[in-house]
């Protein structure tokens, strides 16, 4: 059985590796400046300029 779905294990291993390389990569792209998220807005997914940390 592992010779006949093996080819299928690998593939999908394959497949999940190179999608987390381009969520990796468009994020890195898209980052311009320290970004964050505001958990205390209506939209947390919004994301605003970071407070600086003291």
């Amino acid at each position: 059985m592992l010779r006949k779905y093996g080819w299928l294990i690998i593939f999908v291993l394959l497949m999940f590796l190179l999608d987390v390389l381009i969520v990796q990569l468009l994020e890195f792209v898209t980052l311009e400046s320290a970004r964050c998220r505001n958990m205390d807005s209506v939209n947390p997914l919004k994301l605003v300029e970071c407070p600086p940390f003291e």
